[in-house]
């Protein structure tokens, strides 16, 4: 190592201009990134799940459904339905949208005197003007339940355009095209934008957003900190490069392998700036302790003997973000932890290589970091080594509880996986998602398939079963199938709301239908299969799992011979997530302790002091989780990560502490002196370093994504659980060793004598 590290110094001008091609090379790259904020690509091509929801809408003219909800205070007026023509006739004629439906051009099955009509419930080319017209339009629509509380509020106020896209396309960029042409129509009453497609336009904007101020916010957090360690301007600078080139670097790769930025791949550059700035530290640090002004071999051995202890601290992080990519199901969270991990090495290696090469043209930094040591003494170093060594138990006990009251708040934790729960309360988003769930049954939308003779009466009396047992929900309020429009052409024919008995009527009344355009969204082509469509009003992971287990019992319980029932939908598709995050974050965690636990083993060079440095750090997980529990933080796409990312960063506290407790205990023969010497020592290193990365995840709680601002604040919370666990519990189970081991020697000795 020493021959490569003396190479690379006497080459630094060719190594920095490599580095100099390199990063000019994926800085070119990034111009190729590509934002992708559809969660249903993250699932696997073979997820039951979103495979069947993709073949709805390859049958069914489109699966994703889109929601405009225009607002008015009367909406039975002309200038309210030429505005809702309007709109309709504008997303109609924008490419990838399959269908739309709205009040005007909603069928419409009525009976007079002449007979039975099958239409449109206004005539699109002569719309109702007069109040007369208007009000024949509103006795129809109050006295359907087909229109009122689906397509209009009950309340009159509020009515909605629905939109399909074909299963082909760009979502969030046809569901941008969507709400800009319907903008510009300069509609005078109140629009929000609603369901699947135009919530992922509108995180594709907050992901954009986000980066845009995220990444020079942890830069401004990063320089303070920076500043206030070298007291310098190029001490603060020369680290923040160093990561800037790691981040650039990482997205550069990413474009170049066509990799694209999901919800939580959008926050990498937050990550390593907060991780990567710890091994820029390290050796800055050290650099400008122990090496003076224009000599090489210093700034060498100062490499040499940084090179294991910060290649160790990159790699248990890396392990940490590798165990995504074994145990998660979301191809975004393997992402994630793919890129993160390669994104740390960047950052250790341009740590150990640009660092000494840019530094050794420069005078040495004078480091006044010491100044801050009487303060950390006194207040918090000096009390717990004092604390530690009169007083362990009460240590222990408090750790114990910590532990307790963990285990009892990991149960509480809820999921959550529904992707209008991401969204702040305020958003225009979230806003949407509660007026369609009070006003018009949500935006989820749910299919349940009949494959079958169609038209046989047996299968759609069976539909209309399913309907009516669907609406025993509180979270669905009315549905749509052919056998709820051949009920209602009987109904007009005078025979009741039903399904005739005898199949000949039911194919008389099934001609009326055809050429009606929701029959190519509601029945397939050669008759064998129908869906009825249905939408759920509920983001709670509780409420969608219920309602699915019920629904699932219902059917298990119907099938029968010639007619096979199938639910699919947006809340199957949540539910499916929602089995995943559980699996991700016990196959994840697992591998992560696996890998963290055999490199401090090998590390220490002793399973036992392993076992002793990975304490702590699970502590500080079981406290993180049960901090979730408690305070109602659910286990997401972003904080499912958490447990791996606090493990792989917090454990070099533990080897840091263990590393010197072994060098003064040979030094000082006494426990309590080897006790005070690490604390007082490395405890400050390891505290300032906790608070470092800890202000630097805590730039994530100005995210406007809450998933990221959660994953901020328990990666802070976890940088403090673990440091204070570093220098607390793993100095009293170090105690308690010493103990056991001193017994050991004692009654080894006496059995000897």
């Amino acid at each position: 190592m020493k021959k490569t590290i003396t190479f690379i110094m006497r080459n630094r001008v060719t190594v920095l201009i490599i580095i100099g091609l390199i990063t000019l090379f994926f800085g070119y790259q990034m111009k190729n990134l590509r934002i992708n904020s559809d969660i249903i690509k993250s699932l696997p091509e073979d997820d039951p799940a979103a495979s069947m929801y993709k073949k709805i809408g390859e049958k069914y003219k489109g699966s994703t459904l889109g929601i405009i909800i225009y607002n008015s205070e009367n909406l039975y007026t002309g200038k309210a339905i030429a505005d809702i023509a309007m709109i309709t006739e504008t997303v109609k004629g924008i490419p990838g949208v399959e269908s739309v439906i709205s009040l005007t051009n909603i069928i419409n099955i009525k009976s007079d005197s002449l007979g039975m009509e099958v239409g449109q419930l206004v005539d699109e080319y002569n719309l109702p003007t007069s109040d007369s017209e208007l009000k024949v339009l509103k006795n129809e629509i109050e006295q359907n339940e087909m229109y009122k509380g689906d397509i209009v509020s009950t309340d009159s106020k509020s009515t909605i355009i629905m939109f399909t896209l074909s299963p082909h396309v760009t979502q969030e960029k046809v569901a941008k095209e969507v709400k800009e042409k319907v903008e510009k129509l300069k509609i005078s009453e109140k629009l929000y934008f609603g369901g699947l497609p135009m919530m992922m336009e509108e995180l594709s904007t907050v992901i954009y957003t986000d980066m845009m101020w995220l990444i020079p916010i942890v830069m401004i957090v990063l320089l303070i900190i920076l500043f206030l360690s070298f007291k310098t301007i190029r001490g603060a600078i020369i680290p923040l490069i160093t990561v800037g080139i790691a981040v650039i670097w990482t997205l550069g790769m990413m474009a170049l392998l066509g990799y694209e930025i999901t919800m939580i791949g959008g926050i990498i550059p937050v990550v390593l700036f907060a991780v990567g700035s710890a091994y820029a530290i390290h050796v800055v640090n050290h650099i400008s302790e122990n090496v003076v002004s224009g000599n090489k071999e210093g700034i060498i051995n100062s490499i040499l003997y940084l090179l294991l202890p910060v290649f160790l601290s990159s790699l248990t992080t890396v392990f940490g973000f590798i165990s995504f990519i074994f145990g998660s199901y979301l191809s975004m969270i393997k992402d994630f932890g793919m890129f993160c991990a390669i994104g740390t090495f960047f950052s250790f290696l341009l740590a150990i290589i640009f660092i000494p090469a840019v530094l050794s043209y420069l005078p040495p930094i004078k480091n006044l970091a010491d100044k801050k040591e009487p303060f950390l003494s006194r207040l918090i170093l000096k009390p717990i080594s004092r604390l530690i060594i009169k007083h362990p138990n009460y240590i222990f006990t408090f750790w114990a509880i910590i532990i307790i009251l963990g285990v009892f708040g990991t149960l509480k934790i809820d999921r959550s996986t529904n992707l209008a729960s991401f969204f702040k309360s305020k958003s225009q988003t979230k806003i949407s998602e509660i007026t369609l769930q009070e006003k018009f049954g949500g935006s989820a939308p749910i299919y349940i398939v009949f494959k079958g003779d169609i038209q046989d009466p047996k299968l759609l009396n069976e539909m209309m079963k399913m309907s009516d047992f669907l609406k025993t929900s509180h979270f669905i309020s009315t549905t749509t199938s052919v056998a709820d429009l051949v009920a209602q052409m009987n109904n007009a024919m005078g025979e009741g709301k039903k399904i005739p008995t005898d199949r000949a009527k039911v194919e008389q009344l099934w001609f009326l239908l055809e050429g009606q355009e929701v029959m190519g969204k509601l029945v397939s082509e050669n008759l064998d299969e129908a869906i009825i469509q249905t939408r759920f009003a509920s983001t709670s992971t509780k409420d969608t799992k219920l309602f699915l287990d019920t629904l699932n019992h219902y059917i298990k319980q119907h099938q029968q011979k010639g007619i096979q029932m199938e639910a699919c939908g947006m809340p199957n598709v949540y539910q499916q997530m929602d089995k995943s995050l559980l699996n991700s974050q016990l196959s994840s965690l697992a591998i992560a302790i696996a890998l963290v636990l055999l490199l401090v083993s090998l590390s220490l060079k002793s399973f036992k002091l392993g076992i002793y440095g990975i304490i702590p750090i699970l502590a500080t997980v079981l406290a993180v989780f049960g901090f979730m529990g408690f305070t109602g933080i659910a286990l997401d796409v972003a904080t499912v990560s958490v447990a791996s990312v606090a493990l792989g960063i917090g454990v070099d506290y533990s080897i840091h502490t263990i590393t010197a407790f072994n060098y003064y205990m040979k030094q000082k023969k006494d426990i309590n002196s080897a006790l005070e010497s690490t604390i007082m020592t490395t405890g400050k290193s390891i505290l300032i370093n906790a608070i470092s990365v800890a202000l630097g995840f805590s730039v994530l709680l100005v995210s406007q994504l809450v998933p990221m601002q959660y994953f901020g604040l328990l990666i802070a919370l976890s940088m403090l659980f673990s440091s204070t666990g570093a220098l607390t519990l793993l100095p009293v189970l170090l105690i308690i060793r010493n103990r056991i081991s001193e017994k050991k020697r004692v009654k080894l000795n006496n059995n000897t004598i």
